[in-house]
Formats: C-alpha cells, sequence, structure tokens
C-alpha cells in the first residue's frame, strides 16, 4: 500500500490527545452509606477527582483510538497499485500492407493479428471503447470510441488487404492526434514489422506499444520483380524478358510459364540460391493483345508470383489503305509509324476485305462508295476510324478552293497555317451531322472530322493529286496528326500501375460511363464501376485495390461498348521482401526512450472509500457501546 499525500500525518496528533483526555478524566469511587441524608457531607468530601490516574482497560477508548487512525490514514489518500494493460480507450492501429498476406499453413498474418487483437479485447479490454484505424495509402478509421468485443470485431472483417504503397507515417501521425490529451488513451500497433518507409518524427502523448509478429522460421518467398515483351529485329516475332528473385534464405526450385491470350507457349524450370536474382529470356513468341508469365511453386505470396506484359516497342499503327495509291501520302504515312496493308481492286472491280487481323485505320483514297458497299465493309467499317479523301476524277471537281483559309482549332491542324496552299478542286456535298469543318475555304470546307457513334472520322474534300499540299513541310505534320487522331482510342493499353494508385486516362470523347473488369483466364471475374464526378466520368481514375489484368470498358450515351484497353495492377513490390525487418521507434512525450514493445502500465486503486465505510460502521458500533456503559 502507498500513500498520495503524507500531509494526513498531522492529524495523528489526535491519537494522543484522545488518550490525555481519558487520563484527565474525573472517576469516582464507590463507598456504601446507610443514607443519603446522614453522609451528604461525606460524600463531598470523598468526590474524588483524580486526572492522573493509570488508564483502564476501555473499549469506548479503543474504538475511538481506531476511527481516529483510520481518519489520518483516509487524509493521506492510500492505494494500492495492481499491473493492467488496457486504458478505457484502446486506439488500435492494423497494418494492412501486402507483406500482411503472407502465408504459412493457408493462415495469413493479417488474420494472425485480427486474432491477437480480439483476444487482446477480451481478456484486457472488455470495457474500454475502442478506436481502429487501419495502415494504408490513406489511413482509414473503420469504428471511433465504440464499445464492445462485437463491434471491434465487426470493423476488422471490413479490413480487407491493401497492396499498395502503405503511408506509415501518415497514419501514426493520425494515430497521435486521436491519442492527444487523452489520459485516459493508449495506442497499440499490430503490424510484422516489415516496413518500406521509416516512421519517424511521430511523437505520443500516451503510452503505445508495438506488436510484431513472432515466427519461428522465415517463411521462402519468390517474386517476378520485372517483365516486359518486345518486338524483335524486323518486328515480326517478339522476345519476353523477366527478372525473378529468391527473398528467402533457402534454394527454391519452380517452374516459369509463359502465357499469350490465356494460351501456355512456354515452361522453364528454374532453380534459385537463397537471395539470388536470374533473369530469363524467351524468344520468337508471336504477337498477342496480353502477356502472362506465371511461376509454379510452394512460397508464402501468391499476389507476386504473376506478371503481365504488353506488346511494346513498334508502337505502329496498322492501316488498310484502299485506292490506286499515292508515293508522297505513303512516305508521309511511313514516317507517322503506319504500316499500310494496300488492299487493290479486283477483277470485279470491288475492293476486297483486308485479310489478317483487323486494322487499326481504313483509309479511303478516291474510292468510289459503290465499290466497298458489302456488308463486311459495312461491319469493318462502322468500327474502325476511317481516312476518306476526295477521287480525283474531273466529274468529282465542282470549285477551286478560294484563300485564305479559315483552320479551326483541331488536334489535326495543331502547326498547321496552309498559307500559299492550292488546291484546284474541291468536291461538293452535304455535311454528315456527325461532321465538322476544320479547314474551310469560303463557303466550302476542305477537310471536315467528327465521331460517328463514337468512331473518329476525317474527310478530304479534295483529292491529293489537285494540291501542292503533299509539296509542303506542312503535309508530314498534317498526316502525323491525322493519323494521331484517328487512332488515338484504338485498343492499345494502359500499362501497369500500383494497386490503389492514381492514373490520368485519356477517355474517348462519346464516353459517359466506364468500369473496371477484373479479366480471370479470359472471363470477367469481377466489375467495378469507374469514378464518376457527378453524371461526368473523371479522366483520374483510382485503379483497383487488388493485383490482376483488368479492362478499363467504356459505353456511350446508348449504353454500346466503345472500347476496352487492359491494365496490368500490381502490389507494391518493396512488400515482397517478407522477411525484412524494420526497427520501428516510436516515442512518447517526455520519455527519452523508444518505445518497441509490450508495456505494461500501472493502476491505482484508491482505499480511502472504504476507509469511509468502516468509519461509518465503527460509529454505530461506539454508539451502542456508550449507550449501554461498557468499558471493557
Amino acid at each position: 500500500m502507498q500513500f498520495a499525500s503524507l500531509g494526513g500525518l498531522w492529524f495523528a496528533l489526535s491519537l494522543p490527545f484522545i488518550v490525555l483526555l481519558y487520563m484527565l478524566k474525573r472517576r469516582y469511587t464507590d463507598t456504601e452509606v446507610s443514607s443519603h441524608l446522614l453522609w451528604q457531607r461525606v460524600l463531598r468530601e470523598q468526590e474524588a477527582n483524580r486526572p492522573w490516574q493509570k488508564l483502564r482497560r476501555q473499549l469506548l477508548l479503543w474504538l475511538q483510538l481506531l476511527a481516529a487512525a483510520l481518519f489520518v490514514i483516509a487524509l493521506m489518500q492510500p492505494y494500492v497499485q495492481r499491473q493492467h494493460s488496457a486504458k478505457t480507450h484502446v486506439i488500435f492501429v492494423l497494418d494492412d500492407s501486402a507483406s500482411m498476406q503472407a502465408s504459412d499453413d493457408h493462415r495469413t498474418r493479417l488474420d494472425e493479428v485480427k486474432t491477437e487483437m480480439l483476444e487482446y479485447a477480451r481478456e484486457h479490454a472488455p470495457n474500454s471503447a475502442y478506436t481502429l484505424l487501419v495502415m494504408k495509402d490513406q489511413p482509414e478509421v473503420l469504428i471511433s470510441r465504440q464499445n464492445g468485443v462485437s463491434s471491434l470485431q465487426e470493423a476488422l472483417k471490413q479490413a480487407g488487404p491493401f497492396y499498395g504503397k502503405t503511408n506509415y507515417q501518415e497514419a501514426l501521425s493520425l494515430a497521435s492526434a486521436l491519442s492527444r490529451d487523452d489520459r485516459n488513451a493508449e495506442v497499440r500497433v499490430y503490424t510484422d514489422g516489415q516496413w518500406t518507409e521509416q516512421a519517424s518524427g511521430v511523437v505520443f502523448s500516451v503510452p503505445v506499444t508495438v506488436q510484431k509478429l513472432s515466427g519461428t522460421t522465415a517463411p521462402a518467398n519468390v517474386s517476378i520483380s520485372q517483365f516486359g515483351v518486345k518486338s524483335i529485329a524486323d518486328g515480326s516475332a517478339y522476345q519476353a524478358v523477366a527478372a525473378l528473385k529468391n527473398w528467402s534464405s533457402s534454394p527454391i526450385s519452380m517452374k516459369a510459364t509463359a502465357f499469350i491470350d490465356s494460351q501456355a507457349v512456354h515452361t522453364d524450370s528454374i532453380e534459385l540460391k537463397p537471395g539470388e536474382q536470374k533473369s530469363i529470356f524467351i524468344d520468337q513468341l508471336a504477337r498477342g493483345d496480353v502477356y502472362k508469365l506465371q511461376i509454379d511453386t510452394k512460397d508464402a505470396m501468391e499476389a507476386d508470383n504473376t506478371a503481365y506484359a504488353f506488346p511494346e516497342g513498334s508502337g505502329r499503327i496498322q492501316a488498310a489503305y484502299v485506292g490506286e495509291g499515292n508515293l508522297f501520302l505513303e512516305k508521309a504515312l511511313a514516317l507517322a509509324k503506319v504500316d499500310l496493308l494496300n488492299v487493290q481492286k479486283n477483277a470485279s472491280g470491288a475492293y476486297p476485305l483486308p485479310l489478317g487481323r483487323k486494322p487499326d485505320l481504313i483509309l479511303l483514297d478516291g474510292v468510289d462508295e459503290a465499290a466497298i458497299n458489302g456488308e463486311g465493309w459495312k461491319r469493318l467499317l462502322a468500327s474502325t476510324p476511317a481516312w476518306s479523301i476526295a477521287p480525283g476524277s474531273a466529274a468529282a471537281i465542282e470549285e477551286a478552293a478560294v484563300l485564305p483559309y479559315t483552320i479551326a482549332d483541331h488536334p489535326i491542324t495543331r502547326y498547321i497555317h496552309l498559307q500559299d496552299v492550292n488546291v484546284a478542286g474541291i468536291q461538293k456535298r452535304a455535311a454528315r451531322p456527325w461532321e465538322k469543318p476544320i479547314v474551310q475555304s469560303a463557303a466550302s470546307p476542305l477537310m471536315l472530322a467528327g465521331m460517328e457513334t463514337g468512331i473518329p472520322r476525317l474527310t478530304f474534300a479534295f483529292s491529293l493529286q489537285h494540291t501542292d499540299l503533299v509539296l509542303r513541310p506542312e503535309f508530314p505534320v498534317l498526316v502525323q496528326n491525322a493519323a494521331a487522331w484517328l487512332t488515338q482510342f484504338r485498343g492499345g493499353n494502359l500499362g501497369r500501375v500500383v494497386a490503389g494508385e492514381t492514373k490520368e486516362i485519356a477517355l474517348h470523347p462519346e464516353t459517359v460511363k466506364a468500369s473496371w473488369k477484373h479479366d480471370s483466364e479470359g472471363a470477367v471475374k469481377d466489375e467495378i464501376s469507374a469514378a464518376q464526378n457527378g453524371i461526368t466520368l473523371q479522366s483520374r481514375q483510382i485503379v483497383p485495390a487488388s493485383p490482376g489484368l483488368y479492362q478499363f470498358a467504356e459505353y456511350n450515351q446508348e449504353g454500346h461498348l466503345i472500347q476496352t484497353r487492359p491494365l496490368e495492377v500490381t502490389m507494391d513490390p518493396r512488400e515482397s521482401n517478407i522477411n525484412d525487418q524494420t526497427e520501428i521507434k516510436l516515442s512518447k512525450k517526455d520519455d527519452s526512450q523508444s518505445i518497441g514493445q509490450e508495456r505494461v502500465e500501472s493502476l491505482n486503486h484508491p482505499i480511502a472509500p472504504w476507509i469511509v465505510v468502516i468509519l461509518l460502521i465503527m460509529m454505530l458500533f461506539e454508539w451502542e457501546v456508550y449507550r449501554r456503559g461498557l468499558s471493557v
């Protein structure tokens, strides 16, 4: 037992004062007489006043002394200490980073720390209020000052894995702010200790505990740290390059399988020494839209065992050139990285459909619409950007262009001035609803552009044979702009992004809504709506939070699919080193030592209320003794 105040000892002087009063108390001797009348004078003479007599045993004296002693003890504010590990407000901080998904015997680290949290709440803080803060790219508070273990358990169910870049510093700063000036709070951080950044400078004003998972063995893990595909030689084949790393302290054997559009095409057996990183090369791969590399081994994490890649290197556009050909135009298209597939008339005077893969662009140079009027051409033109150039026949020419030209602000007309460019003849016709003039001569448009059901269209109302534009330095620039604008929304890909990050996406002009489709084994696993600002689709999108291959699907006002583009979402590659233990140093205000282990706090329990209860009982007992006149 300890005392909070020794000032109450001054009241201990009341104890000898009580004894003194009993010593000075008047006492009388009993004497037998035959008559009071005869002995009144004798009684007066024998009346004794003996103040300094020896104290006799009196129950009332001892009761009063005991009561006074208890009163003095109560004034000294006595208390007893007992150890405890919970305050009335417990702030749990959960590390939800990708390394927490490392598993051993089908149980992840995240599951283990959730169990430890609940055990602590049940055993040490069943009556406390709980706050649960989850470490992510932005810290997330799931519950705040809620009572009941069940509320904590429900909140923990909502804490799913996060594979992006975890902001440890910001999460701890928020925990410090939530506990500031709250003397009845404590902070408990549950983590595996594998932090990708230092959290320094965060000071707590309450007790803080860092509870690390303790493991007897270091789990094995292998990751694909790099994976890419590029064209080789003449572009007829592709080469895949990958880098694999063994993060564990023991050798690992595995199989690495390459896929092209979900079809397995190559498998390698690989042996990695402890800590070794090895590069593998896979040659002579066919062209595909999506390449995948998957390693087959038993390790602690699956999220870094699969990687995706998209064709890189050429960035070339495949165009079907329908017409007799123009040397100047073909040279300009080659400079714009456009590969041409020439489609010539057949014996019947019609143009056959282009063979092979679907072209990115169709160029109609002086082609009569009757020559491409088949159902196959209709379907192809309805879904493919097209550039139409007027025929050069005399029948198609109605008037010559008149300078100066009016040039609208458009991506195709960037860096274009058309000064002194001569156009001998213009084909006049009514503009279609979706066509907008971008270059105009007097009342006749020279160039028109627009979107037909979400598909880009460009029309030259003059023949390249009747102009000197092809001889001007601006012509290759014009062709480059036209090819880029016409194919800017073609398939392609969105590249590779770490989970949870923000990516700027160039949206199709006709797009009004979009969604992320999780692609698994060629089938849609789930679909997530893209972020919108009211009714407007945002160009800055937060990519999905789980690793994998996603398709960004765009839809127009009528709900028709415009295009889909693949995106690889990866986990933070730094999280693959699951055995890296970071020294976590947190400090408490006015405490020179860092906090990194379990702290056991002491709680003071006052005894004064119990003493008051005993005093009340003794007062009742003392009154009964006095009433009965008991002295012994």
